[in-house]
Order: structure tokens, then C-alpha cells, then sequence
């Protein structure tokens, strides 16, 4: 998985970052779009919160393999 242009590789690396974030904010995640496109899945979220630069767009871009997430990058619209 890859946020804020750092990686994150395994369950509990993921686990560790999910926690980081919401224990340092709090945040609402609100889908708004959905798409497909070369393999990838992309849902785009408006994310709003008590973070700086709240609200902001993000991009979930993700693969699927095995019927499980395989790979997801997460950016700014």
C-alpha cells in the first residue's frame, strides 16, 4: 500500500498505518466516484476532518487478486 509517497507492505505494516492516522485525526471518508480503468479499480473519497488542508479529495486506486485487495495507492485528485 502506498500513502503520502511512503510504502506500507504486509498486514501489519497496513495495520500500524491505519492506526497512526486515525489515533492523530479524526476524519470522515465520503465516496463519491467509482471507476475502471487498465486493471484498477479507483474510488475517489472526499475526506474531511480535523486535518490540515481538510477537505481534500483522494484517489483509492487498487488491484484485485485472490478476491482480496492486492495492491492500493492512495493520492490527491
Amino acid at each position: 500500500m502506498k500513502d503520502e509517497g511512503r510504502t506500507h507492505s504486509g498486514p501489519e505494516a497496513i495495520t500500524a498505518w491505519k492506526a497512526a492516522a486515525s489515533a492523530k485525526y479524526s476524519y470522515v471518508a465520503l465516496p463519491f466516484a467509482v471507476e475502471r480503468c487498465a486493471g484498477r479499480f479507483i474510488v475517489t473519497v472526499r475526506l474531511t476532518g480535523n486535518f490540515p488542508g481538510s477537505p481534500v479529495d483522494l484517489r483509492y486506486a487498487f488491484r484485485l487478486g485472490r478476491g482480496r485487495i492486492a495492491s492500493l495507492e492512495i493520492t490527491t485528485r
